[in-house]
């Protein structure tokens, strides 16, 4: 089931906005994960009769950033309830250096991610060296 998420906040509910408080330090350091507390409610749901399925919209009624030992927290709640709902953990993706499990011929190492890709590419131009490896794949 997909649920919609509705996040604009009106002049009206501007107080409940919080993320106003920490504009100039989004746009200072506009890069990385934050965290917030938030409080939704349901906006409206929607009978898509083709696919035969509901579709809930909520509605983001409040919103709070946190930061320092609250952030810690907010991070354990989250990784606790996305274990509890998926079973898998949020201790970080693999690396290319780390091993990952196969599917019992061995183990493999994972495919490099587009950020690494592309930091060895440019490791590669600032070198001398062509965008390619010898076997010809793209870096």
């Amino acid at each position: 089931m997909t649920v919609k998420i509705s996040a604009q906040l009106t002049r009206a509910q501007r107080e409940f906005n919080g993320l106003d408080y920490i504009t100039e330090a989004l746009v200072g350091q506009p890069r990385g994960t934050r965290y917030a507390v938030v409080a939704y409610e349901v906006k409206r749901v929607t009978d898509e009769i083709d696919e035969g399925v509901e579709i809930p919209t909520i509605q983001i009624t409040h919103i709070e950033p946190v930061d320092g030992v609250q952030e810690s927290r907010v991070r354990d709640i989250i990784a606790e309830r996305y274990q509890d709902r998926t079973g898998k953990s949020l201790d970080g993706d693999p690396t290319l250096f780390d091993v990952a499990p196969g599917d019992g011929g061995g183990e493999q190492v994972p495919e490099a991610s587009g950020d690494e890709l592309l930091a060895r590419r440019a490791e590669r131009q600032a070198a001398g060296q062509p965008a390619f490896s010898d076997g010809g794949d793209p870096l």
